[in-house]
């Protein structure tokens, strides 16, 4: 029988208890699914996004062109091969116009980039394949893992650039290599964005070198893994930066966003398509994760964009 507190009817009593332990036994499943979300179900579960973006600048011979990011991959001890072939599979389903990559393609080994390289290799598209490296690329053995995709017919663009001929139409891919450099933020606060400026400044001279002598009719797109630095791009119009490295956190508490964002602005580049300060960005949330190798409300990404003027 349940116990009748003071002043309460025997009926709101039982109610009242019976609230009571369904909310525990509710508390306790919540406690003990949600690691297990977190850590085997979410980290798996790509997520195919699609959305437009607009370049003014765009010839009309280049409207509804579409372009395929794949970000993060990490290859290593949090992230299995599988996980790569599905995401190199949605893309192929997608029959995209071109494919970029914007960086970290291994963790802690440079070796796991040629199992990165074969699964890549099988990537279809119109115009190719595209790659900028990343900081754990470059912590690692940056020389190998760009050998290791130009093998299979990755262009790397290391500091570099290249003018496409689409449909008769020009567009120019810019590619600038990670300074190794990054900050973290946390909960709303800000990274050492004075430190990041002096680390990546001969990254803002070589994008200076590269848009130089590009006619101003001709679009565009920049390729760098950290999103930090398009906020100290050179004068010279980018229309758009195509970006990974913060994983969209792969913590964002309801509400609050996500734990920690290895930036220099907190949410700001956590993910999605940002008004940046010199030009709009996109921010893969990634393929694959680093440590600790969990995912909440944060699926893994494949991105398809389509450009409109």
């Amino acid at each position: 029988m349940a116990e009748v507190l003071p002043g309460a009817s025997p009926s709101k009593a039982a109610i009242s208890r019976r609230r009571f332990l369904r909310m525990l036994a509710g508390g306790a499943l919540f406690s003990v699914l949600t690691p297990f979300y977190a850590t085997r179900l979410e980290p798996g579960w790509l997520d195919l996004v699609r959305l437009t973006v607009t370049l003014p600048s765009l010839p009309p011979a280049l409207a509804s062109l579409t372009i395929a990011q794949l970000s993060d991959i990490h290859l290593g001890a949090s992230v299995e091969l599988e996980l790569l072939r599905r995401a190199v599979a949605l893309v192929n389903a997608a029959a995209p116009d071109l494919v970029v990559l914007t960086g970290d393609f291994v963790t802690g080994e440079a070796r796991h980039s040629r199992e990165v390289a074969v699964a890549l290799a099988v990537l279809k598209s119109r115009y190719g394949s595209y790659a900028v490296l990343g900081n754990h690329d470059i912590w690692t053995d940056a020389d190998f893992i760009a050998a290791q995709l130009e093998q299979v017919g990755i262009t790397v663009l290391r500091d570099a650039r290249t003018r496409l001929k689409i449909d008769g139409a020009p567009l120019w891919l810019l590619g600038i290599e990670d300074r190794g450099y990054t900050s973290i933020s946390r909960w709303g606060g800000s990274g050492d964005f004075t430190t990041f400026r002096r680390r990546w400044q001969s990254a803002h001279v070589a994008l200076r070198d590269l848009l130089s002598d590009i006619p101003l009719s001709e679009p565009r797109v920049l390729l760098v893994h950290n999103p930090d630095f398009t906020e100290m791009l050179p004068p010279a119009r980018v229309d758009l930066a195509l970006c990974g490295h913060t994983h969209g956190g792969q913590v964002r508490i309801p509400l609050l966003g996500a734990l920690l964002v290895p930036s220099c602005f907190g949410q700001k580049f956590v993910g999605g398509l940002v008004r940046g300060t010199h030009t709009q960005v996109y921010v893969s949330r990634g393929v694959g994760m680093i440590s600790p190798a969990v995912r909440f409300n944060c699926r893994p990404e494949v991105t398809v964009l389509r450009v409109e003027g």
